[in-house]
C-alpha cells in the first residue's frame, strides 16, 4: 500500500463556539488540500462531522474513519488543527500517543505544525498534551457559557426548545416566543373537552384516528421540521399516552416548564432528570389554548378510572364511587321489555365479591344530582351577593401558625438532644442516624405545611381584593330540571353511593364557600384599631385552617355546606 495515501477529517460545531469563517468546513478543506499538494500527499477519503461537538468522540463519520483506517484504506490522517480532531484532551491523547503510533498511522495537524513522522519527544509528549488540554478547557468554558445563556433565557420566559409543542409554533419574528398554531390548536382543545366529557384517553385516541387527525410527529414533518423521533412514523397514530401528554402539559395554559433535564457534563450527551423544585417555571409566558379551569378539570378526570367504551360516555362517567370501600362504581346496561335498565354497582363487589352491591339506578342519581346542584348554586349565589355588599377593601387576614411552629420547635429540640444521647451512649450510632433523619423529615414536612398555609392565605387575600374571583370562570348556566356535564364536573368532585340509594355529594370550591361564610359570620370577625381607621381583621384560626386541609365535606342529597 502507498504510504502517501491520506484522509482528511473535518469537523464543525456551533456548540463548541465554531462560528468563525476560519473554522468553516470549506476553509478546513482548502487548507488541508493545499498542504497535501505541497507535500506530495494523495487525499483518498474525506470525513465530515458537521454539527458534532469535539467534547467527545461519539461522531458518526469519525467512527467511519477509524473503521476504514483499520481496513487499511489509508495510513495518514490530516486535520486543520488539533481542535478539529477533538477537544477531550484525555481521549485525544489516547489516539495520538498510543493508538495511532501502535498502528503506524501518521497524524498531521496543519496549523499546529505537527507531523508525527518528524515530531520529537517534547512535541508528542509535552507540547501536544498541553494544546489538547487547552482545547478541552476551551470546550468546557464554552459549555458553561452556553448553559448560563440558556438559563438566562429560561428565566426570562423565552422558549429554547428545538421544536414548538403541538398546538404552538415559533413566532416568525422571535424564535424564543411561542404563538398558537391555528392549524392544530383546535385538536388540543378537543382533547381537553373530550376528557372532561368523560371519555377515556384510549377512546379519545381512537376517535382522533377515526377522523384522520394529524399526530404531533406527522405535523412536524408536514411543516418541514428536521425532526427525527428514532421511530418509524409512516403510519403514526394517536394513542392513550400521547393524549395524556397533551392533557398534563401546562404549556397549554401559558406556562413554560423548562430545565427538566440536564447533561451529566460537557463531555457527555446523556441527560438526567432534574428535581422539580429546580425546574424553571414561568407563568403567562405565551397565549394559552385552554383555560386553567378546563386544564384542572381535565387533569382531575384523567385520574379517574374510566374504561374505554364504543358508546358515548355516560354523563356520570368517572364521578360515582362506593361510599363504603371507595372503589369506582361501574355502569351496567340490562335489556328489558321497555328498553334498557341502566344502573351502577360497586366494582370491588363485581370483581372480587368483596364489599356489597350498592346498586342504584342511573336516572335516580341524575335526578338527585340535579336537585343537589341547584340547591348548592342557589346558596352559593346567595352568599356571593351578601359578600359583594361588604367593603372588603378594609378586610385583612392573618393566620394562627402557633401549633405548627410549636411542633417544629419540638422536633428541632429532639434532633438537637440526639448528640448528647449519643455522647452518653444512650443510643447507638445507627439509632442516632435513623432518629436524626426521621426528625429532619418531620421538620421539612412541617415547613411545607406552613408554606402551603401561607400560600392559601395569600390566595384568599387576592380573592378578597377581587370579588369577581369568587366566581369560577367556567360557571355554566344550569337550567331547571336538566344536568349537563360541565356543570357536574365544575361543581361536584365526586358522588358517593351508599346502600339503600343513599347518596353523598362532595362539592368543589368548598374553601371559597367556607371563606365567604366566615366573612359573613360575625362570631369569626373582630374589630381592631389601625392608625385612625377601623380595620376589620378576619383571623383564620385552627378550626378554619384545618378545614381547608381536610377532605371536602360529605353532603347529603340537596345539602350544602
Amino acid at each position: 500500500m502507498n504510504n502517501n495515501i491520506a484522509c482528511m477529517y473535518l469537523r464543525l460545531s456551533r456548540e463548541d463556539g465554531d462560528i468563525s469563517e476560519s473554522n468553516s468546513i470549506s476553509n478546513q478543506r482548502q487548507i488541508i488540500k493545499s498542504y497535501a499538494k505541497e507535500n506530495g500527499i494523495t487525499i483518498s477519503n474525506e470525513y465530515v462531522d458537521d454539527g458534532f461537538s469535539g467534547s467527545n468522540f461519539d461522531r458518526p463519520n469519525f467512527k467511519n474513519m477509524i473503521e476504514d483506517l483499520n481496513a487499511g484504506k489509508f495510513k495518514i490522517i490530516i486535520v486543520k488543527d488539533l481542535s478539529r480532531f477533538g477537544r477531550d484532551y484525555i481521549e485525544s491523547g489516547k489516539y495520538l500517543q498510543k493508538i495511532f503510533p501502535e498502528k503506524g498511522v501518521r497524524f498531521i495537524s496543519v496549523n499546529d505544525n505537527y507531523d508525527s513522522d518528524n515530531a520529537d519527544v517534547s512535541d508528542t509528549h509535552l507540547i501536544l498534551p498541553i494544546r489538547n488540554f487547552i482545547n478541552d478547557s476551551y470546550c468546557r468554558d464554552i459549555s458553561m457559557k452556553v448553559k448560563s445563556s440558556k438559563e438566562v433565557k429560561r428565566k426570562n420566559g423565552e422558549f429554547i426548545g428545538s421544536f414548538a409543542p403541538f398546538g404552538y409554533k415559533k413566532d416568525s419574528k422571535n424564535k424564543h416566543k411561542l404563538v398558537v398554531d391555528t392549524e392544530v390548536s383546535h385538536i388540543v382543545s378537543r382533547i381537553f373537552d373530550m376528557k372532561i366529557e368523560g371519555y377515556s384517553s384510549k377512546a379519545i385516541a381512537d376517535f382522533l384516528n377515526s377522523i384522520g387527525t394529524v399526530t404531533p410527529s406527522r405535523h412536524k414533518e408536514n411543516k418541514g421540521d428536521n425532526f427525527n423521533t428514532g421511530f418509524i412514523v409512516k403510519d403514526a397514530k394517536w394513542d392513550a399516552k400521547m393524549v395524556n401528554r397533551v392533557i398534563t402539559n401546562k404549556v397549554y395554559i401559558g406556562v413554560l416548564e423548562q430545565g427538566k433535564t440536564a447533561k451529566l457534563n460537557y463531555k457527555s450527551k446523556r441527560e438526567v432528570d432534574v428535581a422539580k423544585d429546580d425546574w424553571i417555571i414561568i407563568e403567562n409566558a405565551h397565549e394559552s389554548i385552554v383555560s386553567k379551569s378546563v386544564f384542572a378539570l381535565a387533569n382531575k378526570m384523567l385520574l379517574r378510572d374510566v374504561k374505554a367504551s364504543k358508546e358515548n360516555p355516560s354523563i356520570l362517567s368517572g364521578m360515582l364511587y362506593c361510599k363504603d370501600c371507595g372503589s369506582p362504581m361501574i355502569r351496567r346496561k340490562v335489556k328489558s321489555k321497555d328498553g334498557y335498565n341502566i344502573f351502577y354497582i360497586c366494582s370491588e363487589y363485581n370483581i372480587k365479591g368483596e364489599c356489597t352491591r350498592h346498586s342504584v339506578k342511573e336516572d335516580y342519581v341524575i335526578g338527585a344530582t340535579i336537585h343537589a346542584l341547584n340547591d348548592y348554586l342557589s346558596k352559593y349565589n346567595e352568599l356571593l351577593k351578601k359578600v359583594s355588599k361588604i367593603d372588603i377593601s378594609k378586610l385583612t387576614i392573618k393566620a394562627d401558625f402557633d401549633s405548627l411552629n410549636a411542633e417544629k420547635k419540638k422536633y428541632e429540640r429532639l434532633r438537637g438532644s440526639l448528640y448528647m444521647d449519643l455522647e452518653e451512649e444512650l443510643i447507638t450510632t445507627e439509632e442516632f442516624e435513623r432518629f436524626r433523619k426521621n426528625y429532619l423529615l418531620k421538620i421539612r414536612e412541617i415547613e411545607k405545611q406552613i408554606i402551603t398555609k401561607q400560600k392559601t392565605i395569600e390566595e384568599l387575600k387576592e380573592k378578597i381584593k377581587d370579588k369577581g374571583s369568587f366566581v369560577s370562570d367556567i360557571i355554566p348556566n344550569v337550567e331547571e330540571g336538566t344536568l349537563n356535564r360541565l356543570s357536574l364536573v365544575s361543581f361536584i368532585d365526586r358522588i358517593e353511593i351508599g346502600e339503600d340509594n343513599a347518596i353523598n355529594f362532595v362539592f368543589n370550591n368548598m374553601d371559597t364557600v367556607n371563606l365567604m361564610q366566615a366573612i359573613l359570620d360575625s362570631e369569626k370577625c373582630e374589630f381592631k384599631a389601625s392608625d385612625e381607621n377601623k380595620v376589620k381583621v378576619f383571623t383564620i384560626g385552627r378550626a378554619y385552617g384545618e378545614a381547608l386541609e381536610m377532605n371536602m365535606p360529605k353532603l347529603a342529597v340537596g345539602g350544602v355546606c
